[in-house]
């Protein structure tokens, strides 16, 4: 279980064991500094912590299977840098393979960004060349059935592959 904070710490909390009420971060198993305020939740898929923080790229985090942490560095990250809230990401994926990364920007209007989960340097799609609403704060995206949904302010906008 992971949470974050305004200061830009990202917690990682046993779930059986929350770590109590204490004065400093002694009851998590991890604190990770990220630098810029979270307002976002992580998605995880293939021991991959996958993050949003405010003005910030998506980035990635490794799971160190041999202790319960993530790395401290990316493992990779996107090129465009998400404003405030940041982004929640959702991720969709053939069981173990062909992971992708879905993030909505907020920059006025919504921006729906596709990444390729093993390597977020490597945007797959945007939705730029489309017309959608006036972005919503924290809305994230849902895939379902071959598409994706993403809720805007005025309408919810609906992508796929077109039909053969």
């Amino acid at each position: 279980m992971s949470g974050g904070c305004k200061e830009g710490k990202l917690y990682l909390l046993n779930r059986d064991n929350l770590g109590g009420n204490t004065s400093n971060d002694s009851g998590a198993v991890q604190g990770l500094s990220l630098g810029k305020s979270i307002f976002s939740t992580a998605a995880f898929w293939q021991n991959t912590m996958y993050i949003g923080p405010v003005q910030s790229p998506v980035r990635a985090y490794t799971l160190n299977t041999n202790g319960p942490s993530f790395n401290s560095t990316p493992s990779s990250q996107g090129n465009r840098s998400f404003g405030f809230p940041g982004s929640t990401p959702s991720i969709s994926a053939e069981g173990t393979s062909n992971g992708i990364v879905w993030a909505i920007e907020n920059n006025g209007n919504a921006l729906l960004n596709a990444y390729e989960a093993t390597n977020l340097g490597h945007e797959l799609w945007n939705s730029s060349g489309s017309s959608t609403g006036k972005a919503v704060k924290f809305t994230v995206p849902t895939i379902a059935n071959g598409k994706a949904y993403m809720g805007t302010a005025t309408e919810i906008s609906v992508y796929g592959l077109l039909p053969n």
